[in-house]
């Protein structure tokens, strides 16, 4: 039987960074890559691909309707809200991710902003900058900025998949009471609590679901009106799962002790965002979704992916296929 030779597009090279190196395919194909790759330029790009990568390019119904030589989408992350699963199910497009890749670097970066919130060394750094060009006097000792021990502290992850429990590991290891809740409700244990207990008692709440149809707006006003008013709210999943204008309200009226996200609803986020209304609070901290994207990960990252393409490629299943069961742990 004759080989199929495949065309394979990148739409966004950029997804991934500068050192990271792309394996080999060691099978008959034809590749394009593109930095990135807007709405309107999807089908044109896609047209004669049998295999497509992305990282964050959406691929909607209306664009798979158009692209009848697409075989499968190789999604070079773990979550897949991006991709329309039931038209691939439907028409037979093989779509794969890469699950578990980025555990330890995003529940590292997740510490990073707990420690930056309770230890407050971000803000008495920029305190020192004022020192340093006369805008504010010199003092013995200063007490401008709340400084907590993360030791001892409770705290409540939403959620129960690979980096949820890195997280858990590690927060274990520095003396933090760690609990869990469980949307599924499939486990059971003195560590898994009710989504009331979990905002009720938790010192920092961190959101590790993915964002589906029932994940959206999870944390809204009467969710952070159940928080303890000097508590934690941490996103490092996916923006929307935290109702954007009720964070705004809850930080500006001191209704929360204080905020990180990794990522907004809008993403690129824009100059015009809502959320820059609270950037200069001490107590708020915005990164651009990079929790994912250490050198480490984004490596394991597009090897994963591009093992995914090869498996395809040869006839083999690959690990990761998304089933339309199946739950996508962030």
């Amino acid at each position: 039987m004759k080989k199929v030779k495949h065309h394979i597009v990148f739409l966004d090279n950029e997804g991934i960074g500068p050192t990271v190196k792309l394996p080999e395919f060691p099978f008959n194909h034809t590749w394009v890559s593109y930095p990135y790759t807007q709405p309107d330029q999807v089908v044109e790009r896609l047209r004669d691909a049998t295999i497509v990568m992305t990282c964050s390019v959406p691929l909607r119904k209306e664009h798979l309707a158009q692209l009848p030589n697409l075989k499968m989408i190789s999604i070079a992350l773990t979550g897949t809200d991006g991709v329309d699963l039931d038209y691939c199910h439907e028409h037979g497009i093989l779509v794969t991710n890469v699950p578990g890749y980025a555990q330890n670097t995003v529940a590292e970066h997740i510490l990073a902003m707990i420690f930056s919130l309770t230890r407050q060394t971000s803000s008495y750094h920029q305190l020192l900058n004022k020192v340093s060009k006369g805008e504010t006097e010199a003092r013995n000792i200063y007490f401008d900025y709340r400084i907590r021990d993360v030791r001892g502290l409770i705290l409540g992850i939403i959620g129960y998949g690979t980096i949820a429990k890195r997280l858990a590991e590690l927060a274990s290891a520095l003396g933090m009471q760690v609990r869990f809740f469980n949307r599924n409700g499939q486990y059971q244990g003195d560590e898994f609590v009710s989504f009331h207990e979990i905002l009720s008692e938790s010192d920092v709440v961190s959101v590790c679901c993915p964002l589906k149809e029932d994940t959206k707006d999870l944390i809204g006003r009467e969710e952070i009106s159940l928080m303890k008013p000097d508590a934690l709210l941490i996103n490092a999943a996916r923006g929307g799962i935290v109702n954007e204008p009720a964070l705004i309200e809850a930080i500006q009226n001191a209704k929360i002790g204080g905020a990180a996200l990794d990522g907004s609803v809008e993403e690129p986020i824009q100059a015009n965002d809502a959320l820059f209304q609270i950037i200069d609070y001490p107590n708020f901290i915005l990164n651009p979704h990079v929790a994912w994207s250490s050198v480490d990960a984004m490596q394991t990252l597009i090897q994963r992916t591009v093992q995914n393409i090869i498996d395809f490629a040869q006839g083999k299943t690959p690990i990761s296929v998304v089933k339309k069961e199946r739950l996508c742990q962030a």
